[in-house]
């Protein structure tokens, strides 16, 4: 999609209907037709990330797995540890910081987290029935932060430092 191409590539700030006419090689016209402005952009960026992240957590998540290892292998997609993910983690932390100042943006945030919030506690007691929303609340801002830093800092948080971070991390939550 190429909101997403572009705020990976030049940032939020360029994130414009004109630039995304222009880099999905389609009328500007067309683009207004379907998204009317730069939130509505954003949204549709965030839908997709959200869809794949939703696909990316059904592919690597099995009953037969342990539960521990189903907790790490999504904890390490939300810490955008591989490409993938880190590339989720730009339109996330674009999504994320639009939140603040945009009503339409801030309730979709809202509620993305009340439902990763859910589905992280879900995980979490299938490790350990004592943990709980608090439990995943902090895994979740650990995890961001990471995610963050994959974002931003790729040289300083390598892919290797935030695998061997939150696989320390999830030693915590342990049993």
């Amino acid at each position: 999609m190429a909101v997403q191409d572009i705020l990976v590539s030049d940032g939020i700030e360029d994130v414009t209907i004109r630039n995304v006419a222009k880099a999905a090689g389609v009328s500007l016209g067309a683009v207004q037709h379907h998204y009317r402005t730069k939130d509505d952009l954003l949204m549709a960026a965030m839908d997709r990330v959200s869809g794949q992240f939703m696909e990316r957590v059904m592919s690597v998540t099995t009953p037969t797995a342990t539960p521990t290892a189903n907790l790490a292998a999504v904890c390490h997609i939300l810490g955008g540890v591989d490409d993938e993910s880190r590339t989720a983690s730009v339109v996330w932390l674009a999504f994320a910081s639009k939140a603040a100042t945009s009503e339409l943006i801030g309730r979709a945030h809202q509620e993305s987290w009340r439902l990763l919030e859910g589905g992280l506690t879900e995980l979490l007691r299938q490790v350990d029935p004592v943990l709980g929303s608090d439990d995943a609340a902090t895994l979740m801002a650990l995890l961001d932060g990471i995610a963050i830093a994959r974002a931003t800092e790729a040289e300083r948080m390598t892919r290797e430092r935030a695998h061997r971070i939150i696989s320390a991390l999830l030693e915590h939550f342990e049993p």
